[in-house]
């Protein structure tokens, strides 16, 4: 159980349950000491006062004193002849009673509890399922039975307090459940604003509310997500500053390079400069997933994108397949994000080998998208390392093939900002595949 509040509900929910069986223990255990009331019987002394009460009244008015005598701890009844289906035990007590009554027929009785046997005859709460049977012959030829069960009017009272109990137990219990769920709304909205921020720079503050520890911590987290989104956005602004002189720069390096004479020196300058541009406006686009949200997400036919950015690429002879198996399943995405990670999973497989394959795949509320080339592959070794921020393997994807170290990671920042996941591993025909992951929509309503 890893929700707080459960948690707690579940803690007061074992404590209400403890107290009540501590409640039934006690009151359920034989009572012992000097009033000799072992089991909840009656004491030898009274039994023999009853005895002699009952057999110097009218056989008519038995029943009535039976029935006044008959609302303690034990039940009274009359029977014409000794009750069966009790074993024997007790001696010690048994005797007790004979000799408080010499002149009749004695007998102590009792079924042993099914789960009390190690116990033996000692009294404990299972004597209450078990009850010990008294029962003295009578000067009249009848049997007076004693039983160590409460009467019916004592059962009834029992059974009255047990049902308000548990009702005044379970509005409590409720009452404690509002009370605790009420305490914990604060932090399950922090946990939820925490959550959302790992995803969004910009999302709102948490409220403030709640005991003084949970409105001081909301606090505290307020001030913190504003600190790193000010160094964040404060990165982005000095990133993306010195991209825009950089390009300067490069452009001027552009219009001298024209001015070299040796054609192979003037084609390599173009190259290298090419590729300084390429590697700023990765890295501004990197950083850029962290300081803002980029486009809104929107529900798209993910066999259908993907068809309209593969038909742009065969119309640019570049050799990339697609096989749509999703079945028209949608995702929540934004378009340009997409596009933007398939150009460069399709970039990267062109880099290192011929051909790319894609293909769709949903399995239950999962959609899944497959890029696969048939380079060289990557090590073993060096898969966890695919999407790392100007990350190179070497000697099969290196510096000489081209790429800045960011194509990767930018497919793995697009991808998790959008709620999904990206994994690599190597084709067992040789090439790298790319699994990415993404919560399937509900079909989208007309």
């Amino acid at each position: 159980m890893s929700n707080l509040g459960l948690r707690i509900i579940a803690i007061l929910l074992s404590g209400f349950v403890i107290i009540q069986l501590l409640l039934v223990t006690v009151t359920a255990l034989p009572t012992r000491g000097d009033d000799r009331r072992p089991y909840n019987l009656p004491r030898p002394a009274d039994v023999r006062v009853l005895a002699e009460t009952l057999e110097a009244a009218p056989p008519a008015r038995r029943a009535e004193l039976l029935d006044v005598f008959n609302g303690s701890l034990y039940t009274l009844r009359l029977a014409p002849g000794i009750p069966a289906g009790f074993e024997g035990g007790l001696p010690e007590l048994r005797a007790s009673y004979a000799a408080a009554l010499p002149d009749r027929t004695v007998t102590l009785t009792s079924r042993r509890p099914l789960i009390g046997r190690a116990l033996r005859e000692q009294p404990w709460a299972g004597r209450l399922f078990a009850p010990v049977q008294l029962t003295v012959g009578l000067k009249s030829g009848e049997t007076l039975v004693i039983e160590s069960r409460p009467s019916s009017v004592v059962r009834t009272y029992l059974r009255r307090r047990a049902l308000m109990g548990a009702l005044g137990g379970l509005l409590l219990l409720a009452i404690l459940t509002a009370a605790v769920r009420r305490a914990t709304k604060p932090l399950v909205r922090l946990s939820a604003g925490v959550r959302r921020f790992g995803s969004e720079l910009d999302a709102p503050d948490v409220p403030v509310e709640g005991a003084r520890e949970m409105r001081e911590l909301a606090s505290a987290y307020n001030d913190m997500k504003r600190r790193i989104a000010d160094l964040v956005g404060e990165r982005t602004r000095i990133l993306a500053a010195v991209a825009h002189d950089m390009r300067t720069y490069i452009t001027r390096l552009r219009l001298r390079a024209d001015f070299i004479d040796d054609p192979e020196q003037r084609r390599k300058a173009a190259s290298d400069l090419q590729e300084m541009s390429a590697m700023l406006d990765d890295t501004l686009l990197f950083a850029r997933q962290d300081a803002s949200n980029g486009p809104e997400p929107m529900h798209l036919d993910i066999d259908a994108e993907i068809e309209a950015v593969v038909a742009v690429r065969r119309e640019m002879e570049e050799t990339v397949w697609f096989d749509a198996g999703a079945k028209g399943a949608a995702v929540r995405l934004s378009p340009l994000a997409l596009r933007r990670i398939l150009a460069n999973l399709i970039d990267n497989g062109l880099r290192h080998g011929t051909a790319v394959s894609l293909s769709t795949t949903r399995e239950g509320e999962t959609v899944e998208i497959r890029v696969s080339d048939n380079g060289p592959g990557v090590p073993s070794a060096a898969l966890a390392r695919l999407g790392e921020p100007f990350g190179r393997l070497d000697p099969s994807r290196d510096r000489t093939t081209g790429g800045v170290g960011l194509g990767l990671a930018i497919v793995r920042a697009l991808a998790e900002r959008s709620g999904g996941t990206v994994r690599f591993a190597n084709q067992d025909g040789g090439g790298l595949l790319a699994c990415l992951s993404f919560p399937a929509e509900p079909p989208a309503r007309g």
